[in-house]
């Protein structure tokens, strides 16, 4: 009864003060480390702590390890807590670089000094991967109606951890940076949360999961304040200031961070700060377009490879079939053509990107085991030259790869009675089309592809 009532008596406080005394912050920051330690000490369920390297998980972070170290000098900091970040594999390589480094110190400096956290980085499945499927499977670019990625990239990767911990430890409590002043929408969706007399709501899809958001009545200017003034507090911190956040906030356009898909009620990622690079469900992407005019030149072949995906992904392109995988009409997945060639302007900026980068590490935008399955699905779809394997050689990846295939090695044997180039093609038709309901579609195709053959109006990509 005394932790409700602390509890109570704390929260009541803290909202006087964000409506009323928002200037006083110092009592805020104290307020909200109470009210953590109460949360902390309250049971033994390990704390999940979910950082996307944006201002409000990185607030929420700095006050949780200030809390822990506090704790752990009276010896009560009893209990693991996880710093978990969401990598989509795409993700902006300035904004991956610096997630990444904050993630590296965060570990050095729990080990230095002794706390019980770990930091842990989640990537999607490689079958699930961007690349694997919109290049290997031929998904067109995400759209608004069609976010096929969010679930695939985000979602899927953060509740297969998630529920892993709440079968390992029966339950666990999740630290969110969420606040009511980001919109108005997000005010109403924390206020008709359902919460118990801890003040936790439960995670919409984990069951045994529970959502603690201890900084959701901090204003704006609160969180901007707390960071800009980390230099101040006596707490040892794994970071001497957030200086470099905020210049990547000052470099792109607008206000907000790509919040952590771990959040069940997080906005989609085409209407946040800092996303996926080649995010096509926005019109425009501004974040990028406001770091190629303050400094990040570099990134500009990304930026046009974005555009591109954009054009490619529309139905009248020319770049996807006519048809879905089941032969039905309608706009269907990426043509195999079109996919070649995704696949080597992909290497191509890759490239470019490397040779321009102000950084000495390689920047690798596509893994050598997305092209190995990229490799695979077209296989299933009637690729008799090993052409992603020929493509990635091009620039050097995958040496080891052979580009030989029995049936390439067979119909050599015949080279002088057999048009191997048409026939190939028109095996690639029977493979891709090997599922379909009816017959009608794959004759359509095939004389088509015989026809424009013999017409030169087929251009191959490699």
């Amino acid at each position: 009864m005394k932790l409700l009532k602390d509890l109570m008596l704390l929260e009541k406080r803290k909202r006087k003060k964000n409506n009323i005394l928002n200037n006083n912050l110092e009592n805020l920051i104290f307020d909200t480390i109470e009210i953590l330690k109460i949360q902390y000490l309250a049971d033994d369920r390990p704390w999940v702590v979910t950082y996307s390297g944006g201002k409000d998980s990185t607030c929420v972070l700095q006050l949780t390890l200030t809390m822990l170290q506090e704790l752990h000098t009276e010896g009560k900091d009893i209990k693991h807590t996880y710093i978990v970040s969401s990598d989509t594999n795409v993700e902006m390589p300035i904004i991956d670089k610096y997630l990444k480094s904050k993630l590296n110190e965060i570990t050095k400096f729990a080990e230095k000094s002794n706390l019980n956290i770990s930091c842990h980085k989640l990537d999607p499945k490689i079958e699930e991967s961007f690349w694997s499927l919109m290049i290997g499977k031929g998904y067109p670019a995400p759209t608004s109606t069609f976010r096929w990625c969010t679930e695939r990239l985000k979602i899927n990767p953060a509740t297969d951890f998630l529920t892993n911990l709440v079968n390992k430890h029966q339950s666990i409590v999740m630290l969110l940076g969420v606040r009511s002043a980001e919109s108005q929408a997000r005010q109403a969706s924390i206020e008709k949360r359902k919460l118990n007399q801890r003040g936790l709501s439960p995670h919409e899809n984990i069951p045994d999961a529970f959502v603690f958001s201890p900084i959701k009545h901090w204003s704006n200017e609160d969180v901007w304040k707390y960071l800009s003034n980390t230099k101040e507090l006596d707490t040892p911190l794994p970071w001497n200031d957030h200086s470099y956040m905020m210049s990547l906030y000052d470099k792109g356009s607008g206000e907000g961070d790509c919040n952590i898909a771990l959040n069940p009620e997080s906005p989609s990622c085409g209407k946040t700060r800092f996303g996926c690079w080649i995010c096509t469900v926005v019109e425009k992407d501004r974040s990028m377009e406001g770091m190629l005019k303050n400094g990040e030149e570099w990134m500009a072949p990304l930026w046009k490879y974005r555009e591109l995906l954009y054009e490619w992904r529309q139905p009248d392109s020319g770049k996807r079939d006519t048809r879905r995988r089941n032969g039905t009409l309608g706009p269907g997945p990426f043509l195999s053509s079109a996919r070649k060639e995704l696949l080597e302007k992909l290497l191509e900026v890759e490239k470019q990107v490397n040779d321009n980068s102000p950084y000495n590490e390689n920047i690798e935008l596509i893994k050598d085991s997305e092209i190995e399955l990229i490799q695979q699905y077209w296989d299933n779809d009637g690729d008799s030259k090993k052409s992603a394997f020929r493509i990635a050689q091009k620039y050097a990846r995958l040496m080891d790869e052979s580009i030989e295939t029995p049936l390439r090695t067979k119909l050599e044997k015949y080279e002088d009675k057999l048009n191997i180039d048409l026939f190939e093609r028109i095996y690639e038709i029977e493979a891709y089309r090997k599922n379909i309901f009816t017959r009608y579609g794959v004759i359509k195709d095939i004389e088509k592809r015989v026809v424009d053959y013999y017409k030169g109006e087929y251009r191959e990509t490699n």
